[in-house]
């Protein structure tokens, strides 16, 4: 267990109310516990457990109240707003039969208020934060995560964030920050921003807050999944295919974490494939699964990861990668990789005969099942949910590095 979590004792423990607990699926470990991101005895990423017996969806406008069930925390710990809505997922059957699979279905995220899916796990992480008495803590991003997450951050000084990003992603980051939210510049990638930010939370005695690993964050994105099945279900249908485009796999994990509560409470009849999407400047987790590996060396880390999918790109997925190819093999599905110009084309048929005008990150799931579709893999019979994780174009927020502009370029 790092250090900066020893130094946080729980306040509450998360079972307290419904019989939750953390657990590692790889091992078998558990305990009622606090915020530990990896398993003690195998480092393996650890899941809260919880008691299903009675869960419900309520009828509620915020998502994380209508699966509150579902997630390890109760209502008075989520911090008070709306942090994320309820979004469409509907047919797509100009786009389907253009590529090859007229049982489309699409996942529209970015509704989501600052534009993508990470607007799902801010409320989720806040109030396991809160639960916990966790009121400081430290995170990095290349954009996305770090603005749903300050969005999200009471402006009543109860709670501190320190964000860190690379300098090519400065631009990504939609936050206007204050006393109460500060972001660091790294001259460096991702990667680096997430060693200096984590070195800065150790020196500290502060909590890392744990991207991939923080299962907060993945329980608030398994909620896409959960009301996308939900409101395919109404209409009669179930996805033979689930389709993302991946960095780390967070959402993937979320999502095969999703469903396989919803198979457990007989809310889904059926386990899908997953299929995992990158681009092809920055594909190791594909270039892998094609050669078939189960895990990643330091060969296969991009040191510059460039490309138009912006939100996916993750040069160093050897943390993650056993995950994704985990979901891929065990649900019979892939993770593959698209071109540059598949992106180019995807996004622009998205907004042509659908009206969605979307990321090239989000393009990356419709660009991976044309090229399924036309080899075969994919059946015209099946029903294939792709979830479109963000927006093209967000617009930008007053953003300062650091706050007070002291840190930019910190190593």
């Amino acid at each position: 267990m790092d250090t900066n979590e020893r130094r946080h004792p729980t306040r509450t423990p998360p079972a307290a109310a419904r019989g939750v607990h953390l657990a590692c699926p790889l091992c078998g470990w558990s305990d009622v516990t606090g915020f530990v991101l990896q398993c003690p005895a195998c480092s393996g990423a650890v899941e809260p457990v919880v008691d299903l017996d009675r869960a419900r969806v309520r009828g509620h406008e915020r998502p994380e109240l209508a699966y509150l069930d579902f997630l390890p925390v109760d209502e008075h710990d989520l911090p008070p707003g709306t942090f994320s809505v309820a979004t469409p997922c509907r047919p797509a059957p100009a786009l389907g039969a253009a590529i090859g699979v007229p049982g489309l279905w699409v996942k529209d995220e970015s509704r989501q208020p600052t534009g993508t899916t990470k607007d799902r796990f801010a409320a989720v992480v806040l109030g396991v934060f809160a639960r916990l008495g966790i009121s400081t803590w430290v995170a990095a991003s290349t954009g996305n995560s770090s603005t749903a997450l300050a969005a999200a951050v009471p402006r009543d000084g109860s709670v501190r964030a320190h964000l860190f990003c690379g300098r090519d992603f400065v631009a990504e980051h939609r936050i206007a920050v204050d006393e109460h939210v500060t972001l660091t510049v790294v001259d460096g990638t991702y990667a680096e921003a997430t060693a200096t930010a984590r070195r800065f939370a150790a020196a500290r005695g502060l909590v890392w807050e744990g991207g991939f690993f923080n299962w907060a964050r993945r329980e608030g994105l398994k909620l896409t999944y959960l009301e996308a099945y939900d409101e395919m279900a109404a209409a009669g249908v179930a996805p033979d295919v689930v389709v993302q485009a991946i960095s780390s796999g967070m959402g993937m994990m979320a999502a095969r974490k999703g469903t396989d509560e919803y198979l457990r409470t007989g809310r889904l009849a059926r386990e899908p494939r997953f299929l995992m999407v990158q681009q092809d400047t920055c594909a190791p987790m594909a270039r892998a699964w094609r050669e078939g590996r189960t895990e990643l060396t330091d060969d296969d880390v991009v040191t510059a990861p460039d490309g138009l999918g912006r939100a996916i790109l993750l040069g160093d997925g050897r943390a993650t990668y056993p995950y994704m190819h985990r979901i891929a093999a065990d649900s019979g599905g892939a993770i593959v990789e698209v071109s540059q110009d598949d992106l180019r084309t995807a996004r622009a048929r998205l907004l042509e005969l659908e009206g969605l005008d979307v990321c090239h990150s989000s393009a990356a799931t419709v660009a991976s099942l044309r090229n399924e579709a036309m080899a075969g893999r994919i059946g015209r019979h099946e029903v294939v949910l792709v979830n479109l994780t963000g927006r093209h174009g967000l617009a930008r927020t007053g953003m300062s590095a650091a706050g007070h502009g002291g840190r930019a370029g910190a190593r």
